[in-house]
């Protein structure tokens, strides 16, 4: 960013936001209040904004006109510096002090020293009293002990939402355009909008610091913020390690499918604000099946490119656990996850395979099919903008409810590909990917037209088979110390026998399935 200032991180604040913000958590305020009027002791809020939460509680004590206290490890009570202080120390001494004043203790993780039965038990004495003081655990996931305590107040506590995070957005705009960026107001807050959407299901904290590092990374640019923030949320959301982050494809490195692409692009205008305003709902998703080898990952991958949107891999086999009701755990957490990262790209790969066993007859106990009930049950009924991009090779391993409209838009074949098709693969493995990964096309021996019309010639052969075919053709040459040349890719091409010869059964079993079962991709 030569010519520019220098950048203070610390400068990227977000000053009088707060104010902006508490507006938008009106009905947190107002339920918390309602249940501390109404005698609640004992409550859990299950987030990971710890400031949000403490806002929040004072909010509400100044409502009430009670104290509010925060208990942490590290800083002791109300920042005394004076240390730890066990949350069954505390709750003894409340319980102890015969004080009935009212008042408000806010405990950062707190649950981890409530490990045994007597410290549980005084929670749940303090959380069955209806007056004096009360307090509120704020612990960033579910602690199992404490489901054993049923008169405590169980709350989530949402992420901020798109009006909360707009208002930070403005906020920040105007401290930057004082500070090192003079046209950060008048380019970021009209965008406000826009940049929320893409930090939606983030908590406070996390939004803040992926805002001043993409503004540090790339100025008052609403378009490079906000795509430097959808493409950071996933990996900083998901810490269990089941949905990995994938880079979206461009959509000139799909070979063929052009139906799916045509299809795809009107899906995309769905996704715009006046689409909305017209009623149109975002797309759900689409089932993308056929001949191993075709393109259905790679088109998995360019839809997230096509769309906009930022692209997360499940492979379902990573739900099943080991122990008794991890699976179904798995799959809470992992929808969970998906409708906070919202506006996403799911891609489920494989999933005939993950999947094998839905009709019962795996040695399981029926976890396959509860799962899959669970995720058919998600697919109906979830709400967020989630685009579901499912590949699979085999029709008769998928549960016949996943094939009906609602759950998802669509299914396409993906086929072999036909000549022209396979002259248009080729010729993005030889020109359009390299250029992308290495910035240059390596040098071709010969007209490029002669090695598209060998990719015509190949009947039969996949993408997949044709890619590994020029790979094989381009080491020849790169033995021999020269560049590719047609009767390289020639050789190459003949020493491969594609799927199309060794399956050719269960390639024409599909193709019949689908025979007016399926669009053609």
């Amino acid at each position: 960013m030569g010519g520019e200032p220098d950048r203070d991180p610390s400068a990227i604040g977000h000053g009088d936001a707060a104010d902006d913000e508490t507006l938008d958590d009106s009905g947190v305020l107002e339920r918390l209040g309602r249940r501390l009027a109404a005698g609640a002791r004992g409550l859990l809020w299950v987030t990971t904004d710890e400031d949000r939460a403490i806002q929040l509680a004072e909010a509400a004590g100044d409502a009430l006109d009670w104290p509010v206290h925060t208990v942490c490890a590290a800083n002791g009570v109300d920042n005394d510096g004076r240390g730890a202080r066990p949350l069954a120390t505390l709750l003894r001494e409340l319980l102890d002090s015969g004080d009935e004043s009212a008042a408000l203790w806010v405990v950062l993780d707190g649950a981890s020293g409530l490990a045994d039965p007597a410290s549980l038990r005084l929670l749940r004495v303090l959380a069955q009293r209806i007056t004096g003081p009360a307090v509120l655990l704020v612990e960033p996931r579910p602690p199992p002990a404490l489901s054993e305590i049923p008169e405590l107040v169980v709350d989530q506590l949402a992420p901020p939402s798109a009006a909360m995070l707009s208002a930070r957005v403005a906020t920040a705009a105007r401290a930057l355009s004082q500070a090192a960026f003079p046209d950060a107001s008048t380019r970021l807050t009209p965008a406000a909008t826009a940049i929320a959407r893409a930090a939606l299901g983030l908590p406070q904290w996390a939004f803040d610091r992926l805002l001043a590092e993409a503004v540090l990374a790339h100025g008052a640019s609403p378009e490079a913020v906000a795509r430097y923030i959808g493409a950071a949320k996933p990996a900083l959301l998901d810490r269990g390690g089941l949905l990995e982050v994938v880079e979206p494809v461009p959509v000139e490195e799909l070979g063929g499918l052009a139906q799916y692409k045509q299809w795809l692009a009107r899906r995309a205008l769905s996704l715009t604000p006046a689409a909305a305003a017209a009623g149109i709902a975002p797309p759900r998703g689409v089932l993308l099946l056929g001949v191993q080898g075709c393109g259905k990952s790679l088109a998995a991958q360019a839809s997230a490119a096509l769309l906009g949107l930022p692209l997360v891999r499940l492979e379902p086999g990573r739900l099943f656990g080991g122990t008794l009701g991890q699976s179904e755990a798995n799959l809470r957490r992992v929808t969970a996850l998906v409708d906070r990262l919202a506006p996403i790209v799911l891609w489920l790969d494989e999933l005939d395979k993950g999947l094998a066993g839905a009709d019962g007859s795996s040695a399981d106990g029926g976890t396959t099919s509860r799962v899959v009930g669970s995720l058919l049950t998600w697919l109906e009924e979830r709400r967020a903008p989630v685009f579901v991009a499912a590949t699979a090779n085999r029709v008769d391993r998928l549960p016949p409810e996943l094939l009906r409209r609602g759950r998802l838009d669509e299914i396409f074949f993906v086929d072999l590909p036909d000549a022209s098709q396979r002259a248009e693969i080729m010729e993005v493995h030889l020109l359009a990917v390299p250029q992308r990964a290495l910035g240059r096309v390596p040098p071709m021996e010969g007209e490029l037209a002669d090695l598209l019309d060998l990719a015509r010639r190949a009947e039969g052969f996949s993408g997949a088979e044709l890619q590994s075919a020029l790979t094989e053709a381009r080491l020849l040459a790169f033995a021999d110390d020269r560049p590719l040349s047609a009767p390289d890719l020639a050789a190459a091409l003949a020493a491969t026998i594609p799927l199309s010869r060794t399956r050719s059964e269960s390639i024409g079993a599909l193709r019949a399935w689908a025979d007016g079962r399926a669009r053609q991709a």
